[in-house]
């Protein structure tokens, strides 16, 4: 080789840096971030598209991770009825796109006793009682918390709020994975999510309030602060919510949900910071209207 011709590198080398990304991040970084992206883009157009369009693919995203959280809670000697479950998630979304947050509250509560009937007239056992609160913990962990998407979405300019809430959330994820491979040193809780670090999530918060505030700017009118002040709410919304999982998780002894999505784990860990963001924004959208 002539010495002054750029060295190409080689798919052996290339090979070896991606098992050393791998390795990193626990997760082939290729195949991951190819489908993060595609499950964003089906996000982002439903929201554009329309509410039904959006509300169809967030409750199959909740519906669609029933089925690893049910296996998750029989490794740990706990059963859940999916059946009740799938109707309550149903109804919790059809009250919420007619009687909004009433109607949510509602569907909720009639969810759970409804639950709670099925276990006991379906199988009574001395188990019977913690397999309820299994149940009401599914119900208001998972469709009550994501219905406060919807409830954005219905708002005025709601597929902004929407867009900016995701941006947020997808941005904190994105820069606190990537962040902390690079400079990830103090830990934020190692007993509860080893590879969680404080530079993650300071490079995690930049870009999700980054993100959300360019959105507002461009796409409500200059209103920057609306998403600078969203944004952080919804990142440390998603922190807390990818943490609760993880408390979880540890409990049962558990890396991840489920194998559904590759690079990713299952559906309820592409989800989880969405959950406690989602309810956090709504609160912060509505104090912001109530200023204006």
């Amino acid at each position: 080789m002539n010495a002054s011709t750029p060295a190409v590198p080689s798919r052996d080398a290339s090979a070896a840096a991606g098992r050393i990304l791998k390795r990193r991040s626990g997760r082939n970084l290729p195949v991951a971030t190819a489908i993060g992206l595609g499950i964003l883009a089906l996000v982002l157009v439903a929201n554009w598209w329309h509410g039904l369009a959006f509300a169809a693919v967030m409750y199959g995203f909740v519906i669609a991770a029933y089925p690893e959280w049910r296996a998750a809670l029989m490794r740990s000697g706990r059963f859940l009825a999916l059946t009740p479950i799938i109707a309550g998630t149903v109804g919790m979304g059809v009250a919420t796109w007619f009687a909004g947050r009433e109607g949510l509250v509602v569907a909720l509560l009639v969810a759970c006793a409804g639950t709670v009937a099925w276990r006991l007239v379906e199988d009574w056992h001395e188990d019977a009682l913690h397999d309820s609160l299994a149940s009401i913990l599914t119900l208001v962990w998972i469709p009550f918390l994501m219905s406060f998407m919807l409830l954005i979405r219905e708002t005025e300019d709601g597929w902004v709020r929407v867009l900016i809430v995701v941006l947020a959330v997808a941005g904190s994820d994105t820069g606190a994975l990537f962040t902390g491979m690079k400079f990830g040193r103090n830990k934020m809780a190692p007993h509860i999510s080893p590879q969680k670090t404080w530079e993650g999530a300071v490079g995690g918060a930049i870009l999700g309030v980054s993100a959300a505030t360019i959105a507002a700017y461009f796409l409500l009118q200059g209103a920057w602060q609306v998403g600078l002040l969203v944004g952080a709410v919804a990142v440390v919304g998603a922190v807390f919510g990818d943490l609760v999982e993880s408390v979880l998780k540890r409990d049962m002894n558990i890396k991840d949900m489920g194998g559904a999505i590759p690079g990713h784990g299952g559906v309820l860990d592409r989800i989880d910071s969405l959950l406690v963001a989602a309810p956090l924004a709504y609160v912060a959208f509505g104090i912001l209207v109530s200023f204006e």
